[in-house]
């Protein structure tokens, strides 16, 4: 049985909401290191990476992560839902990405691969990790894995670009931002695995078919064993409307655990040993 941990988009607040989730479930003794899959999706990408090299589950480090490295404005929000409104999703992906090219510099690019992926550059792409961006010129989906490696620094960073709020990262030498912006989960790239945990942090979108519970739902019609995990109201709070405050990074954490021990036995049951 092919076992898929899949990790969803969320901001830094999700970066932490996810950690705890996952050190929670390891205390409870579901050994996510285990999985087959990793699939990674914006925050879910950082969190991903992290697991799958090593890096460990801690909580985030307060100092650390004291500077804000971006804001949400009305105007990107207003771009965002606009986005997602569009008859064509590819169509308004290929319009984000048109507007990320105009303002793209190498130096900004540098920067933020250096703030959101630390000690990531050129280390060996894991096995079993998918990161999933999207190609900024077409709109289409991008699948960075160990069949198509790129640096792991950049695909991390390329797939939690929020355009209007971070830089476009080049992979390929094709231009590539946030990866959230198909689906808040991509569960389903984990089509075909028997068992799947996924963890959530945001789950609205406006077309159906790209909200997580909608593709878990779909998976289990296949014949998945689905454990999603989304936040319960503290994580809610904790997440917040500015997904990108650090200052609710530990919170988040501490949330995220409490979320963790509300699932663990399903997790457990589907996971095995």
């Amino acid at each position: 049985m092919r076992r898929a941990l899949v990790l969803g988009s969320g901001g830094a607040t999700g970066i932490a909401w996810e950690l705890g989730v996952l050190a929670g479930l390891e205390r409870a003794g579901v050994r996510l290191a285990a999985a087959d899959l990793v699939v990674g999706t914006s925050a879910g990408a950082v969190v991903a990476a992290r697991l799958t090299t090593g890096g460990g589950l801690a909580a985030p480090d307060p100092d650390r992560h004291a500077e804000r490295s971006g804001r949400l404005s009305a105007a990107v929000v207003a771009r965002l839902l606009a986005a997602q409104l569009y008859p064509s999703r590819r169509h308004a992906l290929a319009w984000l990405g048109g507007r990320a090219a105009r303002s793209w510099t190498p130096a900004a690019e540098r920067r933020w691969i250096e703030l959101v992926a630390p000690g990531l550059a050129g280390l060996p792409w894991p096995a079993q990790l998918v990161i999933v961006a999207a190609e900024a010129a077409t709109g289409r989906p991008a699948y960075f894995s160990a069949a198509r490696p790129a640096d792991l620094a950049a695909a991390v960073a390329a797939s939690c670009a929020v355009p209007g709020v971070f830089p476009a990262v080049r992979v390929d030498g094709r231009l590539h931002f946030d990866g959230g912006l198909r689906s808040p989960a991509n569960l389903d790239v984990a089509t075909g695995c028997g068992a799947v945990i996924a963890l959530a942090p945001l789950s609205g979108a406006v077309r159906v078919h790209r909200r997580p519970r909608h593709q878990a739902a779909a998976l289990e019609r296949c014949g998945s064993r689905v454990v999603l995990i989304e936040p319960g109201l503290a994580g809610r709070v904790a997440i917040g409307p500015d997904l990108l405050a650090p200052e609710r990074a530990l919170r988040a954490f501490a949330a995220g655990e409490v979320d963790a021990a509300r699932h663990a036995e399903a997790a457990r049951a589907a996971w095995g040993s």
